[in-house]
């Protein structure tokens, strides 16, 4: 299976707090809307393969905050 999202990278602070979105006009609306956007990288897109839900689960919950999600 493949998941793909946006994310618009916190620049300026923590990485746990970049925003994520499922389209790319999602993520710039949240971008305008959370206030700030030159913390922000520009929003780029992201896929991610996973093979089934334990798969994906133990990507997102891996060391370092998120195997493979680089």
């Amino acid at each position: 299976m493949k998941l793909t999202y946006w994310v618009a990278e916190n620049v300026k602070g923590n990485r746990s707090e970049s925003i994520v979105a499922r389209t790319r006009h999602d993520c710039e609306q949240k971008l305008i809307a959370y206030g700030n956007p030159e913390n922000y990288a520009p929003p780029v897109k992201k896929s991610l393969l996973y093979e089934d839900a334990f798969d994906l689960f133990e990507m997102v919950t891996g060391p370092g905050g998120g195997r493979g999600m680089d």
